[in-house]
């Protein structure tokens, strides 16, 4: 697996007349309405009406990114929130829901776009099952392997690598930015290794503990799994800095291939800056992220992302029988 160059990252222009228009024909459709009344299915329903109103040609390029990810695994469309769009104070955790207004209707917004590549979901153990998160500074939290973090980075990873129905594609949502917080991601078709360290991380010779953010119970088992898997045209990565690591810990060959992976990522890494109405959209499969540190203010103004995860899989929505499994 060799690249001499990063895969570019396709960027998707929306003008700001299009912006203003989107904004408030979706003002329009909820007018004064409570989005937080809602059950998920019924939020997602809306969104499905939002995303009939988006630009006909934004809508071509997310289904033909979703069908043949022609220029890569990620997409970043800019200018999807107008300069008029008023937003209320950062939330102040990733399940605080946010207000009726401006807010809701940024999260109606990511849903409506990330719809186009299959069911939004979020699993009962994380942020309170909500469908759009928050991804924010929270106080006590600054140095964690979470979201919430701020001060620490927040190192390479897959979102839920613990789990083997992890989510498809994850997208996010600038309302917010930070010009200190680089978001970065690396597509695993780039990365530069040996053939003999590819064979390594392709056989099971790992396991990953769940996820910090995830209320579970302690004894939660690890999950056995191989960090590389799918064909070597269109490889697939399982990842996460500090949680992974190889089941026999005197395995020395398996764990020279995960820091030589490690290594090889940082080379293959992209970064970008979210500025508000920026919307970053990325395979879960074959793409890993991070952001780099910043200073939170905890003063209403601190950077502010809001998630949404998605399951591409019909039949694994079908077996999961709800958009808040377990």
């Amino acid at each position: 697996m060799e690249s001499t160059t990063n895969s570019p990252t396709t960027t998707i222009e929306i003008q700001p007349h299009e912006a203003e228009e989107l904004w408030a024909a979706i003002g329009k459709l909820v007018g004064s309405r409570d989005l937080e009344t809602l059950t998920p299915d019924e939020f997602v329903d809306q969104a499905l009406e939002v995303n009939s109103l988006l630009p006909a040609a934004l809508r071509r390029q997310v289904i033909g990114y979703r069908r043949y990810a022609p220029e890569g695994d990620v997409i970043l469309l800019r200018g999807l929130l107008p300069d008029s769009a008023e937003l209320p104070a950062t939330a102040t955790a990733p399940y605080a829901p946010p207000p009726p207004g401006p807010a809701q209707h940024a999260s109606l917004l990511l849903a409506a776009v990330t719809v186009m590549l299959g069911e939004p979901f979020n699993y009962a153990s994380l942020y309170k099952g909500r469908i759009v998160q928050n991804m924010v500074p929270v106080r006590k939290m600054e140095f964690t392997q979470t979201s919430q973090s701020s001060t620490g980075m927040l190192d390479w990873h897959c979102e839920d690598s613990f789990r083997e129905d992890r989510c498809d594609y994850a997208g996010l949502l600038c309302l917010r930015g930070d010009p200190s917080a680089a978001s970065k991601y690396a597509q695993v078709k780039d990365i530069d290794l040996s053939s003999d360290r590819i064979a390594v991380l392709r056989q099971p010779r790992y396991h990953v503990r769940p996820d910090p953010a995830h209320v579970l119970p302690d004894d939660v088992p690890m999950r056995p799994l191989a960090i590389l898997s799918g064909s070597e045209a269109s490889p697939e990565i399982a990842y996460d800095t500090h949680h992974l690591e190889p089941v026999d810990e005197a395995d020395v060959e398996a764990a020279e291939a995960l820091r030589e992976l490690g290594v090889a990522l940082d080379k293959a890494a992209i970064s970008h800056v979210m500025e508000k109405g920026d919307l970053l959209i990325f395979d879960n499969k074959r793409v890993v992220h991070a952001r780099t540190p910043f200073t939170a203010r905890f003063d209403g103004t601190d950077r502010w992302l809001m998630r949404t995860m998605i399951c591409g899989s019909a039949l694994t929505f079908r077996r999961w029988g709800t958009r808040v499994p377990e």
